[in-house]
């Protein structure tokens, strides 16, 4: 557009258009501050709750004669009839290991020494493959051979591009086999 024609389309804007247009708008009116901190906290409350119902990539518990190795290394016993001990020396048979894999997806629970198996509801120990996939609470025995301290065994349970890894390996200063998160 060339400069005097848009100087006669600006000086042909009726005046009565321009008053009303710097005029404040009727429906532009203040909130109270009582209302404006009504609204703020009821968007955050909406936010929380949104946070609660969307899934967060659940995780998989393990635990190992009921106690979580993440939180503190968990010592192996056998069960005798005279009850619970500890396995301080070298056993020269496979010592199973009770394993609980807690979880509500896929699973996968894989290891790097002796035998998995599956623990049935009427104490049926039934041999699993591994890698073993889970998708549900699962009881599971960890049959491995503590004969030689100088060895560790991993366990890994693997959820999506996440996973939590067992080590059992033999403490020189308690003088017995642990299980621990590595």
């Amino acid at each position: 557009m060339k400069q005097e024609a848009l100087t006669q389309a600006i000086s042909m804007i009726d005046d009565e258009l321009l008053a009303e247009a710097q005029e404040p708008s009727k429906w532009r009116r203040a909130l109270p501050t009582a209302l404006k901190i009504c609204i703020g906290a009821a968007a955050c409350a909406a936010a929380v709750g949104l946070s609660l119902l969307i899934p967060h990539g659940g995780s998989a518990g393990i635990l190992v004669y009921g106690e979580d190795p993440s939180k503190a290394p968990v010592a192996v016993r056998t069960v005798t009839d005279a009850g619970a001990a500890a396995v301080r020396a070298f056993a020269l048979e496979c010592t199973d290991i009770p394993v609980e894999v807690v979880t509500s997806e896929k699973t996968v629970v894989s290891i790097s020494g002796g035998e998995l198996f599956i623990a049935g509801e009427n104490e049926d120990i039934v041999p699993a493959e591994c890698p073993l996939e889970l998708d549900r609470n699962t009881s599971l025995v960890w049959s491995v051979p503590l004969w030689d301290g100088a060895a560790e065994h991993e366990l890994t349970a693997q959820w999506g591009s996440r996973s939590r890894v067992l080590i059992i390996s033999f403490d020189e200063n308690a003088g017995e086999w642990t299980i621990q998160e590595k």
